[in-house]
């Protein structure tokens, strides 16, 4: 009976060091504006072609620099429309040396006033055979139109062809 007594004064005491051993914990309170919230888009088209003189990552919201802009792109089917009174474009176009290389936008959310966009670029792993043929790897999407500023992010992944 002493031996058990023992035990369950040390489990006792064991949890009183503990929870005076242990730090108060703060609770994290997250306000409206600190969360994310997604914000749809629609790819127009993308391809591997362009007339550009440079890697681009952007947001038109005119109709008259979408038409330019299409003119320097060469899409894999025809771009679709956008309503500019509704809606913007962004682009992104990155220059690459050679085929294998694939660009998508994978999210687009609003963040503290501004819109936070995160596209993926795609590259051929080491065992690829690609043709030598430099071009621009691009997407362009449609969203509803904002007047918030826009920040693009890259993030580069390696495809292995052997996995295909």
């Amino acid at each position: 009976q002493t031996v058990t007594t023992m035990y369950k004064l040390g489990f006792f005491f064991g949890w009183i060091a503990l929870f005076l051993g242990c730090e108060t914990q703060q609770i994290v309170q997250f306000e409206e504006g600190d969360l994310s919230q997604l914000i749809p888009h629609v790819s127009l088209g993308r391809g591997l072609q362009a007339s550009l003189s440079r890697s681009t990552a952007h947001m038109i919201t005119e109709p008259d620099k979408w038409g330019a802009t299409m003119d320097s792109l060469h899409p894999l089917v025809p771009f679709t429309a956008v309503n500019f009174e509704l809606e913007a474009v962004l682009l992104a176009a990155v220059e690459v040396e050679t085929g294998g290389y694939d660009l998508r936008f994978e999210l687009v959310e609003s963040l503290h006033d501004s819109v936070v966009v995160t596209y993926r670029l795609f590259s051929p792993g080491n065992d690829c055979r690609t043709p030598f043929a430099s071009g621009f790897a691009f997407e362009a999407v449609r969203i509803p139109h904002t007047s918030s500023p826009v920040q693009f992010v890259q993030v580069d992944e390696i495809r292995n062809c052997t996995h295909f």
